[in-house]
């Protein structure tokens, strides 16, 4: 099956809203950021209907996602923001449909259920990368930029900075990158759209939980064996609430002492102004050393 074809310039970008409402200045001046890059933008007038915290019924989002697959004018989708609320339209969608109308899919956080879901059961090429709600917000070039290289590349994106990345266990290894949310990764385990980890490179990021929470997500996924099963692990940003008396390096340290592979933190994308989108699926090389930053390489891409 070949890869959906790579974006260019004056290429339409559907908005869905598959999750929680959301606010509508950040939104405009998302949708604004990706007009400055050279885009066109589309997205449906009840993408700001509100049910209870979600953006308007299972019924709706689901319908919309389907729409924005369907339509042969739009070519990447992207998403107006994460919060809650993507697991809950997966039963209504349609992988074999799906699949018929691939293209490239763009968010992160709460979106990971929906990422791993079109990856892995209809072979969507999907990027963990901002939402419009985040691009309306960041005042960092880098965000946009990484973004528009990422799904405008043909092929392999070769290396890209982990600035300022840094090791936590030394080694080097090889495997397809997946990952998202460590909340959404803990959520979909049992359930028929649970994370495959077969060597893979781990991408890991959250935001709001207390350390000890961190701590009883990852035991979890090393007691369920689904660690074992990993070649390598990139932790991204992993932001406790203030005031937090515990260090989130140390928990690492501590959790992961057997791990076998090469583990490194601080990784720039997740819930951060400066967010490197990454290309989940891809073959990638971890190489964590002693003495310099990680070096983590793209072997393979997934646009065409």
């Amino acid at each position: 099956m070949d890869n959906p074809k790579a974006l260019k310039v004056g290429d339409t970008i559907g908005v869905a809203a598959s999750a929680s409402p959301f606010d509508r200045k950040k939104f405009i001046r998302g949708i604004q950021s990706l007009e400055n890059m050279g885009f066109k933008v589309f997205y449906r007038s009840d993408i700001f209907d509100q049910s209870r915290y979600l953006a308007g019924t299972d019924s709706r989002r689901a319908q919309e996602l389907g729409e924005l697959f369907s339509n042969q004018e739009i070519s990447a989708i992207m998403f107006a923001r994460g919060g809650y609320g993507s697991q809950r339209i997966i039963p209504l969608l349609d992988a074999g449909f799906l699949s018929k109308h691939r293209k490239p899919v763009i968010g992160f956080s709460d979106v990971t259920a929906l990422l791993t879901y079109l990856r892995q059961s209809a072979g969507v090429p999907t990027f963990y990368g901002p939402v419009i709600t985040l691009l309306g917000s960041t005042r960092s070039e880098i965000t946009g930029k990484s973004l528009l290289n990422a799904i405008t590349a043909q092929g392999a994106l070769g290396k890209i900075s982990s600035e300022p990345a840094k090791t936590i266990k030394v080694g080097k290894a090889s495997g397809k990158i997946t990952g998202g949310c460590l909340t959404m990764i803990n959520s979909s385990i049992g359930t028929p759209y649970e994370l495959k980890f077969e060597d893979s490179i781990l991408f890991i990021e959250d935001i709001g939980e207390k350390v000890y929470v961190l701590d009883r997500m990852l035991t979890q996924l090393k007691n369920c064996g689904t660690l074992a099963k990993v070649k390598g692990i990139i932790f991204g940003s992993l932001i406790p609430p203030e005031q937090e008396p515990y260090d989130v390096k140390s928990m690492i340290e501590d959790v992961l002492r057997n791990f076998h592979g090469p583990v490194i933190m601080d990784f720039p994308a997740g819930h951060i102004d400066e967010f490197i989108t990454l290309p989940l699926g891809a073959d990638v090389t971890l190489d964590a050393q002693e003495e310099s930053p990680p070096i983590i390489t793209y072997n393979s891409g997934i646009l065409s």
